[in-house]
């Protein structure tokens, strides 16, 4: 039986930019050469050029650019139809096809997870209807969407709901109603009806999915890495906005994750760590399924004639705040310390760069200069066999593909004890705290320094291979994907298009 057509959707990941998560939806299309995939790709700036070779049944490509444009959404190549769509954005269209629905979308982003989930998806579905043909930013940014939006969030001050805002200024009200034309302009997103839509985020890339299950009766499949919202929790914690402006970032995105496991017909999780976490924010337990990463064994794979006399720690990893890259760079002083001749490299694209000039600014204080080297590279399968450690010094993780591949490469792993890592090592690899610098250079050290040092490499490393061959083949974790598409082909759907 065919699994059916698949929309593989993504935001800030594949094919238009490197990490774990892409990894895993170009394995997941080339290792099922017979479903017909298209991909919808949320990213943070236009006109980006594909970092992935896309394969034959990867049947279209749709970039979604939800920054960097002159105008949100997606918007007709042709300007004299713009124009007669920006024409019936009336204040009559407004009143009763346009207003209602943008009310409850406002909301729900005050309510956060005491939202209705029906009530916040059918307003998105109102929305995606009436911008078919009526311009979405003309409708978004008309004086009566500003009334709206006041009165909603004086509405919730008055109340003094368990949302926690206190009166809103001017400037924050103005910035949350920019965020929300950016966010909810996805409902304008143009990708083709498929049986199945995929989301590889329970975040914003998975709306489309929850849109086409309400319109045209599409399956509906979450595949989480690492948990959005806990992730999302870390990263406002390092922004500088005001208390009302987090929360209502906060609160926007809880409704999103909330309505997205609602209509999902299935999510799956990498393991039990993560499943406790889908739980907490509100997945149905009957719908998760575990099913764990994988990695492609004929390209990973171990050759000691390739290590260097220089002992050496890598590290392979986007170059942004919850990879812990200044964790191990203070680590890497302390080690060095032991190990003089120690050399840490730290390969992967800056995705931050104010972090990565702060990272730049331990290396000059520590004098790391002769130690660290950071790079990218084609071919990590030759930088893990071009080391002796691997480190993952992650504040989260989902179960990173680099820790999987370095157990393929026979490199052992020194890792932070985060998301599914300790399962998946399961006593392969040393673990230690999140944002500790001494445990971590403890945990290297026992692997780097001493006489002893190399039968411990050698022994986790072997450890290592024999658990990554038994448990973690590409060929089998996507095959188990086949599998869920084929049952949700075959069962009955729950809703009815609308």
């Amino acid at each position: 039986m065919s699994a059916g057509s698949i929309l593989l959707t993504s935001e800030g990941t594949y094919p238009h930019y490197g990490g774990g998560v892409s990894v895993w939806c170009d394995q997941l299309v080339r290792y099922l050469p017979e479903v017909p995939f298209h991909v919808l790709s949320v990213t943070h700036a236009p006109r980006l050029e594909a970092m992935f070779e896309l394969p034959p049944n990867v049947h279209s490509l749709k970039q979604f650019a939800l920054w960097g444009t002159e105008e949100p959404g997606d918007q007709p190549e042709i300007y004299a139809q713009v124009y007669q769509r920006k024409l019936r954005v009336t204040a009559e269209s407004l009143k009763h096809h346009f207003l209602p629905a943008f009310r409850a979308i406002v909301q729900g982003a005050l309510l956060g997870d005491r939202c209705s989930p029906e009530r916040l998806a059918q307003a998105l579905l109102t929305l995606r209807r009436y911008c078919a043909d009526h311009d979405y930013k003309q409708a978004m940014s008309s004086p009566q969407a500003w009334s709206v939006f006041l009165d909603v969030c004086s509405r919730a001050e008055c109340s003094r709901q368990p949302a926690g805002f206190d009166s809103f200024t001017l400037e924050e009200a103005t910035k949350c109603l920019r965020w929300l034309l950016r966010y909810v302009s996805i409902v304008t997103a143009q990708y083709p009806q498929t049986d199945i839509v995929h989301a590889s985020i329970a975040g914003l890339a998975a709306v489309p999915g929850v849109l086409s299950k309400l319109e045209h009766g599409s399956k509906f499949l979450i595949t989480e890495h690492g948990i959005y919202l806990r992730e999302l929790y870390v990263a406002l914690g390092k922004m500088n906005e005001t208390a009302n402006c987090l929360r209502f970032l906060l609160n926007w995105n809880r409704a999103i994750v909330r309505m997205n496991y609602f209509y999902a017909d299935a999510v799956t999780s990498l393991g039990e760590f993560n499943k406790k976490w889908q739980l907490r924010f509100g997945a149905p337990p009957e719908k998760i399924l575990i099913v764990p990463n994988g990695v492609d064994s004929s390209r990973f794979y171990p050759d000691p004639q390739q290590l260097p006399q220089r002992l050496t720690v890598v590290t392979l990893a986007r170059i942004y705040g919850l990879k812990g890259i200044d964790t191990l760079l203070q680590a890497a002083a302390i080690v060095r310390k032991q190990v003089p001749d120690v050399c840490f490299r730290i390969l992967g694209e800056v995705a931050d760069a104010d972090y990565f000039e702060r990272c730049q600014a331990i290396i000059r204080q520590n004098k790391l200069e002769q130690v660290v080297e950071f790079g990218i590279t084609k071919t990590p399968q030759d930088a893990y066999r071009k080391a002796h450690v691997f480190c993952l010094p992650s504040i989260s993780e989902g179960l990173p593909y680099s820790i999987l591949e370095a157990m393929f490469s026979g490199c052992p792993v020194v890792a932070s004890d985060v998301g599914v890592v300790s399962d998946t090592l399961a006593g392969t690899g040393l673990l230690v705290r999140p944002n500790d610098p001494e445990g971590l250079a403890s945990q290297l050290l026992l692997l780097l320094d001493g006489p002893d040092a190399p039968e411990r490499r050698a022994r986790l490393a072997r450890l290592g291979l024999q658990r990554a061959q038994a448990h973690y083949r590409a060929e089998s974790t996507t095959r188990l994907f086949n599998e869920i598409y084929k049952e949700l082909i075959v069962c009955q759907p729950a809703y009815q298009p609308a």
